[in-house]
């Protein structure tokens, strides 16, 4: 990895990224690098080609839950199981034949298009509706794959309860809600909530996690607190929209950022350093 960095002075996030940048591909101008279901297309967890429209997505708010301490291909799994029992509710709330019309003839070129249907906007809050009538002896299985699947059904299940109690529904969520609240919620810690804010809302937040701590630490910087290595990432980041030759906002900028890290770390399998971060 020493040929990225020779001859780079690498002293905060926009140098960062432009030493990274011509590595660890992350995907065309519509790729956040984090795949969901409304990704035209998905290779080796990686988001090849984005989604059409960069809108606030439900299933990557579960996603960051569900993806705590696991790998992404559990998680993915999970997040899979229970989109299957969110579709298999709605399309009973409905006329049958015309939802698996639609599925069939506007979603098909989708990795799983019933699961792109209901990924769309108008099913989000009928989503919160199904979780919040649903046990967690319901949920805990269809997540098991995820690990923790007791705890992280019962978050699950409270968050959906606790974003329609403080904001009536996921628009006003999306555009409303707070890291402080999101931290506030029982289970969700500094990496999930910037992951919620910049993944699932398209907010400018840099997601930080032990890869971003690792490479870092590699480059010469030890840091002890989450908010620190965030202020590095971010300095100067605003700068890197000239790196790029489509239009491109701050936030998707950020999110390749930490996509380009995570490969990298993934690529070299750096080592811990002797100090990890708190707050994560």
């Amino acid at each position: 990895m020493q040929y990225i960095f020779t001859h780079l002075n690498v002293a905060n996030g926009f140098e960062l990224l432009r030493a990274l940048k011509p590595h660890y591909y992350v995907g065309d101008c519509n790729s956040w690098w984090w795949p969901s279901f409304l990704s035209v297309k998905i290779q080796n967890g990686i988001e090849i080609n984005g989604a059409l429209k960069h809108e606030p997505n439900l299933s990557l708010c579960f996603a960051a839950i569900l993806g705590q301490n696991t790998k992404y291909q559990n998680a993915a799994l999970a997040l899979r199981n229970l989109y299957n029992f969110f579709y298999t509710k709605i399309i009973h709330t409905g006329d049958i034949a015309s939802h698996l019309t639609t599925v069939e003839s506007a979603f098909q070129h989708y990795t799983f298009p019933h699961l792109a249907y209901i990924a769309q906007s108008q099913y989000h809050n009928h989503i919160l509706e199904i979780l919040c009538n649903s046990s967690m002896q319901t949920i805990m299985p269809l997540i098991k794959n995820a690990g923790f699947y007791t705890q992280k059904s019962q978050r699950i299940i409270t968050f959906a309860m606790n974003l329609l109690k403080d904001f009536k529904n996921f628009e006003n969520f999306s555009t409303e809600v707070t890291k402080e609240w999101l931290l506030n919620q029982k289970g969700i810690g500094n990496e999930t909530a910037s992951s919620i804010l910049n993944y699932a809302l398209k907010r400018e937040e840099i997601v930080v996690d032990a890869y971003t701590q690792r490479l870092l630490s590699y480059l010469g910087f030890e840091y002890e607190y989450y908010e620190d290595m965030q202020y590095f990432l971010t300095t100067n980041l605003e700068k890197a929209k000239q790196l790029y030759d489509f239009d491109i906002s701050l936030a998707q900028i950020m999110a390749r950022l930490h996509g380009k890290i995570v490969e990298c770390g993934k690529t070299h399998r750096l080592k811990k350093s002797l100090t990890f971060y708190k707050n994560l």
